[in-house]
């Protein structure tokens, strides 16, 4: 199978299984109320998949001695079984907690493992750009989630927004096993499957994945929020006539995030992985700093500042993880994938905690101060994030 058509087919199956992505996020405000939950039970709900992948992703490890596509498979049944029954059974914060838990275990076996699968039927030369445009593509497949969230809770309740997600996954897991042909991992020298020495030794790859970490923080903590956020907003400025384009705006600024991913991987190509990280990370927490407190502003400022905070939440997407992949050791890619998807997974749990927390103790959701400081606080995480990346992986953009 050629190059593009591999990607196409892993951008198919990613997709597929990122269908539910950010069905909680878009129905929060009503899981809110419904359940009555807290800022922080709130920032739980949605940050749990990221625990559950954190417990999962060291044993992905294994992918470096059998092949992806077996865990590719068994990731896509967690999500069957975890949005099946979230559509069933969930009638409450701790029964909801559950069933979200399993679709982090889903999103653990098939987002980052597809990497290690690209990476094992790909050349060398060309997994970088492969892997970038893979990645870029993430915001495509999650992006429609939330429209069809939306939609499906209108027209049929809202387990309808669960239940197609559960038959999507089922699909990919058709996909993966009839069309991705079996293929050995990588050759190279075979270590303990828990033997992160190739990475720790690896300065460069530390600086990614701690960039990856807190690229996830912002990512996952304004993705949970901003339907809230922007129905706050909206109220707040009496515009209640746009409550309705809510989701689609929400869905066009998460899809905007796709040309903006591919483009920072492909800047990275050309002027230096850890440099185009950095500038991206920063310019990306600076907005998020001011984009909360916007909220009290003129309604066209805010707008301004939102479209300008998602023109770079997702452009590092791409580059840090090509830069990842640049820069790792032959034999070690397994290990690779799983400390960056640890790092995504836990950024994906602290990012939405953190913001509901912040939230809480700084005015709560009807506070302008506390939805500012809770941007604020993911604006910190990713400037941080862009300067350790500078710091350990700019000599690795010198030496390519």
């Amino acid at each position: 199978m050629s190059t593009n058509r591999l990607v196409f087919l892993m951008c198919a199956f990613l997709g597929l299984n990122l269908l539910g992505m950010h069905a909680t996020a878009t129905l929060l405000p009503f899981f809110i109320e419904q359940w009555s939950l807290s800022g922080t039970e709130a920032g739980w709900l949605n940050g749990i998949m990221g625990l559950t992948s954190t417990l999962a992703i060291p044993f992905l490890t294994i992918t470096d001695r059998i092949d992806a596509r077996r865990v590719m498979l068994a990731g896509a049944i967690a999500n069957v079984v975890g949005y099946g029954g979230f559509a069933l059974f969930a009638d409450g914060f701790a029964s909801a907690l559950v069933f979200r838990g399993i679709q982090g275990l889903g999103f653990a076996g098939t987002y980052m493992v597809g990497v290690k699968a690209i990476g094992d039927r790909v050349p060398a030369a060309d997994r970088p750009r492969a892997t970038s445009r893979y990645v870029s593509s993430f915001p495509i497949c999650a992006s429609s989630s939330v429209v069809i969230a939306a939609e499906l809770a209108k027209a049929f309740g809202w387990q309808a927004s669960y239940a197609l997600p559960a038959i999507a996954s089922s699909v990919a897991f058709l996909l993966a096993l009839f069309l991705l042909r079996p293929a050995a991992p990588e050759a190279g020298p075979k270590r303990s499957l828990f033997d992160l020495g190739p990475i720790v030794r690896n300065r460069p790859v530390l600086g990614f994945g701690f960039a990856a970490f807190m690229h996830t923080v912002e990512l996952l903590g304004v993705r949970a929020w901003s339907v809230a956020f922007y129905v706050f907003a909206v109220t707040l400025h009496g515009r209640l006539e746009l409550l309705w384009l809510i989701p689609a705006v929400t869905t066009l600024l998460i899809l905007m995030g796709s040309p903006t991913s591919f483009a920072g991987g492909e800047a990275g190509v050309r002027a230096g992985y850890a440099r185009v990280t950095a500038l991206v990370m920063i310019v990306s927490g600076l907005f998020a700093c001011l984009v909360g407190f916007a909220a009290a502003w003129p309604f066209w400022l805010l707008l301004l500042l939102i479209l300008g905070h998602n023109l770079f939440v997702l452009a590092d997407s791409g580059v840090v993880n090509g830069g990842a992949m640049a820069v790792a050791e032959a034999g070690s890619r397994g290990t690779l994938v799983m400390f960056m998807a640890l790092a995504n997974a836990a950024g994906g749990l602290v990012g939405p905690v953190l913001f509901g927390t912040v939230l809480d103790l700084t005015g709560g959701p009807e506070s302008v101060a506390g939805w500012g400081w809770a941007f604020a606080s993911l604006g910190f995480a990713v400037i941080t994030g862009g300067a350790m990346v500078w710091l350990l992986a700019r000599g690795a953009d010198r030496r390519a």
